[in-house]
């Protein structure tokens, strides 16, 4: 009877001593991503995903925030409202978070080929020589997918072929389709193989200098086709632009004719290449006529001169330094006029250049002739003294002989034994 009694008051009294208890607040428990997975095939490309967020109980939280990242951004990026871009293939993982939670999704990048360009698209090769083609495969935003095989084909292997890497060999004349394909997409190039034929030509030496008359000189033509290729065998003709300066043989061999310069020409085909030409003497030798003579004292000599080159033509127009080796006894004036100075002998010398001739001068004093008559006609070999008479010493040093200046003024022959009359020319001595 007292347990039935108390126990409404108890319960009362339990329900008074405890307040009422609060609901737990909503919380983000549980983030979903969808799609879960997802695949772009462009870099480039876009995809959105979606976040649904739920509390403890299991309901939906529409206004919860959802912050996005991505694990491998150089893969793919996202953006604050879930929108992924593709950056490089690959894989990435996309995440969404609210608080503490969060939830993924998986995103492959794998571009897939959309079209195929080949370069060049049309382009010329010569017949032996080589073209480097290139093929690039680009998705359907036209970034180039790296890394994608390509198969080469020629369509016409009688006129070029072609390499798995797209050098193609230009066999004959003709034109021919170059395929190439990736992925099933397929592009080609137009190409055209010509026959080599001259486009250039080099002459060299591309200068000459020829310094004598009848001189030569080789010059060589080199001939290129279009592929800048030697062309062995290909003859060039030789012209030359002033055949009164210079001329040229079949073989490119030039010859000097003339002071001046020219241009001398190789032409094969429709191309030519030129060198120029120099003709200009250069005096190799000097010849002075007479080589030899005798000129009195205080007489002249008209000497002449001539400039001749290695080949012995006459150089014109030379110019010449005259000199004496003893101006004692000759002087040589700048025009080749010598004069007796003094007794005794010279060497006068014309110089051109480096080339150089000379004259051996003797000057003689007009009386050695009267005193050599007096020792013929007098019996000079007997003489007691006749010391340096009829040698080329200067007469003063001969026996018996006085000089007054350059002249003879006496005789001392007394007592010398001279056997003979006086000759002729020593009367105006006299």
């Amino acid at each position: 009877m007292n347990r039935l009694r108390w126990a409404p008051s108890l319960l009362l009294l339990l329900l008074a001593c405890n307040p009422a208890v609060e609901p737990d607040p909503p919380r983000p428990a549980a983030v979903s991503v969808t799609p879960s997975t997802a695949e772009l095939t462009a870099l480039g490309a876009t995809v959105r995903l979606a976040a649904a967020v739920r509390h403890q109980n299991g309901q939906l939280m529409p206004s919860a925030a959802v912050t996005w990242s991505s694990g491998a951004p150089a893969v793919a990026t996202v953006d604050g409202s879930g929108l992924v871009t593709a950056a490089a293939n690959g894989v990435a993982t996309i995440t969404a978070t609210a608080g503490t939670v969060s939830g993924s999704a998986t995103l492959t990048v794998a571009q897939v080929v959309e079209s195929l360009a080949v370069t060049p698209a049309a382009d010329t090769v010569v017949e032996a020589d080589t073209l480097r083609l290139a093929a690039v495969a680009a998705d359907t935003n036209g970034h180039e997918v790296s890394g994608t095989p390509v198969a080469w084909v020629s369509a016409d292997t009688l006129v070029a072929v072609v390499s798995a890497s797209g050098l193609v060999t230009g066999v004959a004349a003709g034109s021919v389709r170059i395929g190439a394909t990736a992925s099933g997409v397929t592009a080609r190039a137009e190409i055209e193989v010509v026959s080599p034929m001259p486009m250039a030509v080099s002459v060299s030496p591309d200068t000459v200098a020829l310094e004598a008359l009848g001189a030569t000189a080789a010059l060589t033509a080199v001939v290129s086709d279009q592929a800048g290729r030697l062309m062995e065998g290909v003859a060039a003709l030789w012209t030359s632009g002033d055949t009164m300066v210079a001329v040229v043989d079949s073989v490119g061999v030039v010859t000097a004719v003339a002071e001046g310069a020219t241009a001398v020409t190789a032409t094969a085909g429709a191309a030519s290449g030129s060198a120029v030409v120099t003709v200009a003497q250069v005096v190799g030798s000097v010849v002075v006529t007479p080589a030899a003579d005798t000129v009195e004292l205080g007489d002249t000599l008209r000497l002449s001169v001539d400039a001749f080159d290695d080949n012995g033509h006459r150089v014109a127009g030379a110019r010449f330094e005259w000199r004496s080796s003893d101006t004692a006894v000759a002087r040589v004036d700048p025009t080749g006029l010598v004069m007796g100075a003094g007794e005794g002998a010279a060497a006068i010398t014309a110089a051109a250049g480096s080339a150089r001739g000379t004259a051996q001068i003797a000057v003689e004093n007009p009386d050695r002739a009267a005193l050599v008559a007096l020792y013929e006609s007098t019996d000079g070999p007997n003489w007691v003294n006749s010391e340096n008479w009829l040698t080329d010493a200067p007469l003063r040093t001969w026996h018996g002989v006085g000089m007054a200046g350059e002249r003879v003024s006496r005789l001392h022959l007394r007592l010398n034994q001279l056997n003979g009359p006086i000759p002729p020319e020593l009367y105006e001595y006299l």
